[in-house]
């Protein structure tokens, strides 16, 4: 996640970071103790939860003076279930079929 050397989060620096995703604020964190970069974006997206689309990623380290905005997508994907599985599998008893390329 760290594409850039000279946004190092210490310990003892104050960061505030946001998660926002179509314009409302999915998740915030103000605070000490991080141990780098990486572990505040963690923080973010665990905070956040599950969310579908383009997420902006803001961290700023208050005490350095420096931002790091980043985007993140996500897509959604079906869950199947095994039950859903064998149902889409099995063939239909007493249905015709449509063929689209033949209608």
């Amino acid at each position: 996640m760290n594409r850039n050397l000279n946004n190092i989060v210490n310990c003892g620096d104050k960061i505030c970071a946001t998660l926002e995703c179509n314009g409302r604020c999915l998740a915030r964190v103000n605070g000490m103790g991080f141990t780098g970069i990486d572990a505040v974006k963690r923080a973010l997206l665990d905070l956040a939860g599950h969310y579908v689309g383009m997420a902006v990623l803001t961290v700023r380290n208050c005490t350095q003076g420096w931002r790091d905005v980043t985007a993140l997508a996500t897509m959604r994907r079906p869950v199947f279930t095994p039950q859903t599985a064998m149902v889409a599998l099995s063939p239909r008893n007493g249905a015709q079929y449509l063929i689209p390329w033949a209608s």
